[in-house]
């Protein structure tokens, strides 16, 4: 006997009428009556409670290949489990680029060469920089430099090795991305380009971070965008 039979019947044998069940199932009365009708089904927890109040089986509720019900629910049930695995995936997705971007603005923040060199959100980037006056009683270790990028002042403090060099060729141009040098050269002030000799400068300072703000040159330094 189809569902819709077995409901109808069995809730007038109990002299329920239809929004006297539907109140127990807590749905509408219109829900119920399309049930009657075979024009939807309940899903299947619904279905344990019309079992329970109706004193109804649940397996003559549900006996028979052909019962649209089993099918609508069987198919109920992988469309869930399928919307579930979906959902997995697309958080596992959001997890790890979430985890990737902040790797990223951890990379920028400390000036990671590491991590900067592997963003592909930063370009390569061409600056110049001016270097400290080389002392014949020490040899040039790492330099701790700003790095103007174009004419209007914007760059980075970079530290990069340079090897020797003299007092004539005291500038460098940078090929960086990001806090990352992926090479430099050495020049003279007559080789920079007019726009960017006031840039580059004549004197070299060090970095204070109370006058010179963020290293990178952003207003957050741990913005991994350029």
């Amino acid at each position: 006997m189809k569902l819709s039979s077995q409901l109808r019947e069995k809730r007038k044998a109990l002299n329920l009428t239809q929004q006297d069940l539907a109140d127990q199932l807590h749905v509408t009365r219109q829900t119920l009556s399309r049930w009657e009708n075979d024009l939807s089904y309940p899903n299947l927890d619904t279905l344990v409670q019309l079992s329970q109040i109706l004193d109804l089986s649940l397996d003559n509720l549900l006996k028979g290949e052909s019962n649209p019900m089993v099918t609508k629910i069987s198919s109920d049930v992988r469309t869930k489990k399928k919307y579930k695995r979906s959902l997995t995936i697309v958080g596992s997705v959001l997890i790890l680029i979430a985890l990737f971007l902040i790797l990223l603005a951890y990379g920028r923040a400390t000036q990671n060469s590491n991590i900067d060199r592997v963003n592909p959100f930063l370009e390569t980037r061409y600056g110049y920089a001016i270097l400290p006056t080389p002392s014949t009683s020490t040899r040039p270790g790492k330099i701790d430099t700003f790095v103007s990028d174009d004419p209007f002042g914007q760059g980075s403090w970079l530290k990069f090795h340079t090897g020797e060099y003299n007092k004539k060729n005291r500038w460098a141009l940078v090929k960086h991305k990001g806090s990352y040098v992926v090479a430099i050269r050495l020049v003279n002030k007559k080789q920079i380009p007019l726009s960017m000799c006031e840039q580059a400068g004549s004197f070299y300072t060090k970095y204070h971070s109370k006058n010179d703000g963020s290293r990178t040159g952003k207003q957050f330094s741990w913005w991994p965008f350029d």
